[in-house]
């Protein structure tokens, strides 16, 4: 038993999970179930000794309270139509990842590590990419259904934009963000050697983000550029990219000649100019459904500022408030609060959504001084071509993080779980990664 419970065997296991995890999210989730046993059964010792896991600890605490008081005659938020029992299953989107930081960390603890987990998650989303060119180009639709629905790759038709393997197109653009900074990071290596295949990913990278149709994946495209890229290569397309989204401003507003107005319309599908016409001025911006959203979110959070409303509970309280369904179209979409800190706050609490966000903060400043101050002075080469896939792990975790601010797609389970095992190479990369912290045998 012990030559099989060692941490080659559960390093085997979490990176095939990494491979699979887009297209085959149920076998991935196993093989990470048997790599978290081995992590553990190696190194439980040194569980309570990681002092990253106190606010996380602290933020559970928060988190059952918050459910079992609440699940109290008393305390319950006395909604007719909202069943406790939602509020006991969403536990699971929470507590088991929070372990999951700890138990990740020995298959995270070093660059190249985290060299090998990025770059099979970018091989890994081949299917991803085919799936969603066969969708737009060839009218391919599913859903596609395997194990008799255990695995199912939706495809859906009818569907306003390129959703692939995934339910929903704001799914499908937010993992092609996480993937577009591991292509920058292969792209910026310095040493020779053909780049064929990495210019056809990150062209259909580029592309397949373009076809979602998403606001969020657009703007995270240009984020997550601004932030990792340095150097001639990323002027040019940093310019190409202001090029785009000055022909997308054009586009949508008035405050460009006619002409360019005209050339920037031809140029644009008009699906993608409808989804950014919100931005054409103050009052059709600020009158959109989500302003809507957040200001009654705010609202109910006021009313329950510590033990919030329970899981799943917003689309009825917005539909009790407004009378209108929280399901109506796809452009007026009530089913949550379409900002993860909000989320979190109405559901649980204040106090758990503060805790957990500002942890997450600084884990964000304290990974970007050691990733992005980066002296190169007497570096190798090789520790400086690592860097960029440092930087792109960085990139990733934060473009996630923010397109949270405008939306939640953090319930979708392979969204949320590369989240984690980004926040947790974040934080082993802050505790000295060069320092053997754990039992690796």
């Amino acid at each position: 038993m012990k030559t099989i419970l060692n941490f080659k065997t559960g390093n085997y296991l979490f990176r095939s999970g990494i491979f699979l995890l887009v297209s085959f999210p149920v076998l991935s989730s196993i093989l990470f179930l048997f790599s978290i046993f081995i992590s553990t059964y190696k190194n439980y010792k040194n569980f309570l000794s990681d002092k990253w896991n106190y606010p996380f600890f602290l933020a559970s605490f928060f988190l059952i309270l918050s459910v079992f008081i609440s699940s109290l005659g008393p305390f319950s938020n006395k909604i007719d139509s909202w069943s406790n029992y939602l509020n006991w299953v969403s536990l699971f989107n929470w507590l088991p990842l929070f372990f999951c930081i700890w138990a990740f960390k020995p298959y995270l603890y070093s660059s190249k590590s985290r060299k090998i987990i990025l770059l099979l998650l970018l091989s890994g989303s081949v299917p991803l990419i085919i799936s969603g060119f066969l969708q737009v180009f060839f009218n391919i639709h599913g859903p596609f259904e395997i194990f008799n629905g255990l695995i199912i790759w939706f495809q859906r038709e009818g569907e306003p934009g390129l959703t692939g393997l995934f339910n929903n197109r704001n799914y499908a653009s937010l993992w092609f963000t996480i993937l577009w900074p591991i292509c920058l990071a292969i792209l910026s290596q310095r040493k020779n050697g053909s780049k064929f295949f990495i210019y056809i990913f990150s062209i259909s990278i580029i592309s397949s983000i373009y076809l979602t149709y998403s606001r969020n994946g657009l703007i995270n495209l240009f984020l997550s550029s601004l932030i990792f890229l340095k150097g001639s290569f990323s002027i040019w397309l940093f310019l190409l990219l202001i090029l785009l989204i000055t022909l997308l401003i054009a586009a949508i507003t008035n405050i460009f000649p006619l002409s360019i107005k005209e050339f920037a319309i031809n140029i644009f599908p008009s699906k993608l100019i409808a989804r950014f016409s919100i931005f054409e001025n103050l009052e059709v911006f600020t009158s959109n459904a989500r302003f809507s959203i957040w200001l009654s979110a705010i609202d109910f959070i006021k009313e329950r500022p510590f033990l919030g409303w329970g899981a799943a509970s917003f689309p009825i309280l917005y539909e009790m408030k407004h009378d209108m369904c929280c399901y109506k179209s796809f452009l007026q979409w009530y089913a949550h609060t379409h900002n993860i800190q909000l989320e979190m706050a109405l559901n649980y609490g204040l106090p758990f959504s503060f805790l957990v966000n500002s942890t997450l903060i600084i884990v964000f400043y304290k990974s970007f001084k050691k990733i992005f101050i980066f002296k190169k002075k007497d570096i190798s080469l090789e520790k400086i071509n690592l860097n960029k896939f440092d930087k792109a792990w960085w990139t990733a975790s934060f473009s996630f993080f923010f397109s949270q601010i405008f939306d939640v797609q953090y319930y979708e389970p392979r969204l949320n779980i590369i989240f984690w095992i980004f926040i947790s190479g974040l934080i082993i990369n802050i505790q000295n990664p060069e320092r053997k912290i754990y039992n690796l045998k």
